[in-house]
């Protein structure tokens, strides 16, 4: 006999229904894994080292738990063959902000990775590495050297320069100026024009 064809689309319904709730469950999992991985706490980025199912889980911290209070500003003095000193200059600056920066802010990238550079430098100056021979040192150095270039007439005359970075508040004129890290005087040499013109 052949099966009544009632009994075949109550079948079907009911596979149709198992595949539903299954899909169902799946989404609800996905939905509190992804939920769970946006907690300050990293006790749940174990959900993301799940191989394939965990690179599904999106990563949407869009604003670290303790946000940036100041910037970084980056100074420098120059030293001419003269022995002649200079008072100290700024290399880097932030942009007063205004409206527009809402919809067009280029020169937020630059900051940002000035900000980025500082504060790796930093966070590994307490290694038993010498700061001013990892990559940030050598980055920062070149965009020094592009500004005194490019704003400072002196170049041509300078036997070397040194490099201060700054933490500063910014609009909170309450806090003063911490002086974070200075470098020793660098020697302007061939090598340091040629990083200068590759950054």
């Amino acid at each position: 006999m052949t099966p009544s064809i009632s009994k075949v689309s109550h079948v079907s319904s009911d596979r149709s229904a198992l595949v539903t709730r299954g899909v169902e469950i799946a989404l609800a999992g996905w939905l509190v894994a992804t939920f769970l991985s946006q907690h300050p706490n990293r006790v749940f980025d174990r959900l993301r080292s799940l191989g394939f199912i965990g690179s599904l889980i999106p990563n949407w911290r869009f604003f670290a738990p303790t946000p940036a209070r100041h910037d970084f500003h980056i100074l420098y003095r120059t030293l001419t063959t003269s022995g002649e000193q200079s008072e100290w200059k700024q290399a880097s600056s932030i942009t007063p902000r205004s409206w527009s920066h809402a919809i067009w802010f280029p020169n937020r990238r630059a900051e940002k990775a000035v900000f980025d550079i500082c504060h790796n430098l930093l966070a590994a100056s307490g290694n038993e590495i010498d700061p001013t021979e990892r990559v940030e040192f050598g980055l920062l150095r070149g965009f020094v050297v592009r500004s005194i270039k490019e704003n400072d007439p002196v170049w041509s005359q300078l036997s070397g320069f040194q490099i201060l970075i700054v933490k500063y508040s910014g609009y909170d004129t309450s806090q003063t100026p911490e002086y974070l890290l200075a470098s020793p005087f660098i020697k302007v040499s061939a090598e340091v024009a040629q990083a200068s013109s590759d950054s």
